[in-house]
């Protein structure tokens, strides 16, 4: 079951340094709610539904500016 939910984690979140790679591996079919937690004390929180991310909370607010949104075309 751990395997299996890192797994997950890395499909929906991947970090390189500073910046937070959101949903570099998540299937355009596939919705999800998730809340995972990043480096630097992060909290990153949101919905991706219909192949968009519908809603992003980014905790503390500053590292809002280290995310890349890849399920952007």
């Amino acid at each position: 079951g751990g395997v299996l939910m890192k797994t997950f984690q890395a499909m929906l979140l991947q970090t390189d340094g500073r910046k937070i790679f959101l949903l570099p591996a998540w299937p355009k079919g596939w919705d999800v709610d998730f809340k995972l937690h990043a480096p630097y004390q992060t909290v990153v929180e949101g919905r991706y539904c219909d192949g968009k991310l519908q809603s992003l909370k980014v905790t503390p607010e500053a590292r809002s500016a280290d995310v890349v949104d890849l399920s952007k075309p």
